[in-house]
């Protein structure tokens, strides 16, 4: 069946000329050029940021001979010659260019819609503001135990589903983490997952998006489009969001007491949620609730997402870089309310609302604090009011931390948890490599 399908993209697509719009620092773009490239297409890349910026990206494609970039701009000659344009997700569909090119009528595609369109199988699909990432990998660790052909895509790092059209059969099935950007390709293609999960709605990208019900709107794409024999699996506290509207897929809602037993690894109430989710799932496909719940509860969770890094002389350090809006910080800090926490914070802004956080700093011992245009939006009112707890402002992460630790020791149990509230821009690539450099500074202290 798939070579089927792979065949016929290749008859398709053989000689055309496809455009890739932003190809991206994590390389995001980079599954769509080689896969387009082994179908016989020609390839031109387009992306506003400069080579030097994208070299890690480029270096992979040097094996690849029928592709063109065009870097730091946009050509509208490039968009107006296509046949075939696909967007990377955080690339805008009012981009001058874009507007201009489906003017002309030229089919505009996202990666995961596309893969929608032709996967042969079943795609599982999860979105969220939190828990998309943990869930996603915690359903694919289900699904591994009971069934055959199970593939891992979406928005992970490091992944291309795309490649999956080459070998996936009527039996595979696909779980997939969805963003809302990536949704916003299954609106333009009146698509959606046949299972869609949706763990939580918070304020978020509203550097991106006019306002919430848009950003909502991108999500809704998850089921909205579905079929009466879909399935929905939502979080109960979204039911009258949902309800708003129309769709023919069968609603199912959880909560967090739906899973029955503690976790062994994961931390906090949003996880249980997740887990929740997991457990629906699993009864919706007819699996061994008693097998499903013991591979649940011992799920261990992902790099990045309150990570447990290093316990030294009392102090435990928790990585939860991922959290990059205030409410993924009041989370955090829900995770660890019975303890010392030393929390490090800031970095840029998404023009969240931050009031609630601001709140919840009530909870916290010390507030480490990481330079950026969010942290300079509310240095003002934690001076204020936590003037004796706030420490730095910090250009220098090593230093952020080993002031926390400083600060830990103080304590005969300590938490020092970096869940920044904010996004990385201001002194890292993005979150991931914010990450990965306060798990090195943490191994060497």
């Amino acid at each position: 069946m798939s070579l089927r399908i792979y065949h016929k993209l290749k008859e398709k697509y053989r000689g055309k000329k496809i455009l890739v719009v932003g190809l991206g620092v994590l390389g995001g773009s980079l599954g769509v050029v080689q896969f387009f490239c082994e179908l016989g297409a020609y390839i031109t890349v387009t992306d506003k940021k400069k080579e030097e910026d994208l070299l890690s990206s480029i270096n992979k494609l040097k094996g690849f001979k029928n592709i063109n970039f065009h870097l730091g701009g946009h050509f509208l000659e490039d968009f107006l010659k296509a046949d075939l344009i696909f967007k990377g997700p955080s690339v805008p569909w009012d981009l001058p260019e874009i507007v201009e090119a489906y003017k002309k009528g030229i089919p505009i595609e996202m990666e995961m819609a596309f893969v929608a369109k032709y996967f042969p199988g079943k795609i599982i699909g999860i979105t969220g503001t939190r828990g998309k990432s943990t869930t996603t990998a915690m359903i694919y660790s289900l699904l591994k135990e009971f069934k055959d052909e199970v593939f891992l895509g979406g928005g992970l790092p490091g992944i291309s589903t795309i490649e999956y059209l080459k070998k996936a059969s009527e039996n595979s099935w696909l779980v997939a983490e969805l963003s809302s950007w990536s949704l916003s390709g299954f609106h333009r293609s009146k698509i959606s997952p046949h299972i869609a999960v949706f763990t939580s709605f918070y304020p978020d990208h509203l550097n991106y998006y006019q306002n919430l019900e848009d950003y909502f709107y991108d999500k809704a794409a998850i089921f909205l489009y579905q079929k009466k024999d879909d399935f929905l699996i939502a979080n109960e506290r979204l039911k009258s969001k949902i309800e708003k509207y129309p769709s023919l897929g069968k609603k199912i809602y959880f909560k967090k007491n739906d899973f029955p037993q503690k976790l062994n690894f994961l931390i906090g109430d949003h996880n249980l949620e997740n887990t929740a989710a997991c457990l629906k799932l699993a009864k919706i496909l007819n699996l061994s609730e008693e097998k499903a719940v013991k591979i649940i509860k011992n799920f261990s969770g992902l790099p990045f997402r309150l990570q447990k890094v290093k316990e030294k002389n009392g102090v435990l350090f928790i990585n939860d870089t991922t959290s990059t809006t205030p409410v993924a910080t009041e989370k955090a800090i829900d995770a660890f309310s019975q303890k010392n926490i030393i929390l490090i914070l800031g970095g840029n802004s998404k023009n969240l609302p931050f009031d609630a956080l601001v709140k919840k700093l009530e909870r916290v011992e010390k507030i480490i604090l990481l330079n950026g245009s969010f942290t300079k939006e509310i240095i003002p009112i934690l001076t204020q009011k936590y003037k004796n707890k706030c420490v730095g402002l910090f250009d220098n992460l090593k230093e952020a931390v080993e002031e926390a630790y400083k600060s830990g020791l103080s304590f005969k149990e300590a938490v020092v948890l970096f869940s920044p509230g904010a996004t990385s821009f201001s002194m890292f690539k993005n979150e991931f490599h914010r990450g990965e450099e306060f798990n090195k500074i943490v191994s060497k202290l």
